[in-house]
């Protein structure tokens, strides 16, 4: 009887995670004109332009809301558009979210490179400082010139370590999720279709 009932609530995650993998989700975009999707600044031809800054963080920020698991379906709703101008934003969107992935994947790799190099820079300092730590300790003789002394150096050893590690424990998992954005949405489904 259990375990009947243990492998109906295996089929029913099962179920819950395939829905979850196959789900679709849609972040519809409303335009005005199909040169509201680009960055005015940006010189590019048309399907190389940078999209504008409000509406990749107002993706982003619904992103933020959505499975993780769920494909992406971005869905812009715009005026008197021409099939050329359907064609362009899509080549625009997948453009710009695949030139920000390349862009984020090297930041990552030089945030590595300097970080590791910070660790190992802080390593060598916490070494250093709790030698001197504990050089002040064993000759302090019960004076409490030389316990502040000791604590001190102590305290700033472990300082020197406190940002590469924070860095490896929460800040590279920050950085790999923003790359798994922009990756999800360069793959995402991309409709345009005419508000009239």
């Amino acid at each position: 009887m259990s375990s009947s009932i243990e492998r109906h609530e295996e089929k029913t995650k099962l179920v819950k995670k395939l829905a979850e993998l196959f789900n679709e989700v849609t972040i519809p975009i409303r335009l005005s004109s199909a040169e509201k999707l680009y960055n005015p600044l940006d010189p590019a031809p048309v399907q190389s332009r940078e999209l504008s800054s409000e509406i990749e963080a107002y993706i982003l920020k619904e992103l933020e809301y959505k499975s993780s698991k769920s494909r992406i379906a971005i869905d812009f709703i715009a005026d008197d558009l021409s099939l050329y101008d359907i064609e362009i934003i899509r080549a625009a969107f997948k453009n710009h979210f695949k030139r920000r992935a390349q862009e984020q994947l090297i930041r990552n790799r030089k945030s590595l490179r300097r970080w590791l190099s910070f660790l190992f820079l802080a390593l060598a300092l916490l070494s250093l400082f709790l030698f001197l730590a504990h050089f002040f300790r064993t000759n302090a003789d019960g004076h409490p010139f030389f316990n502040i002394l000791s604590e001190s150096f102590a305290i700033i050893g472990w300082v020197a370590l406190w940002e590469p590690a924070t860095y490896f424990l929460y800040g590279r998992n920050a950085e790999r999720r923003l790359l798994y954005k922009f990756m999800r949405l360069h793959h995402a489904t991309v409709t345009v279709k005419s508000s009239c």
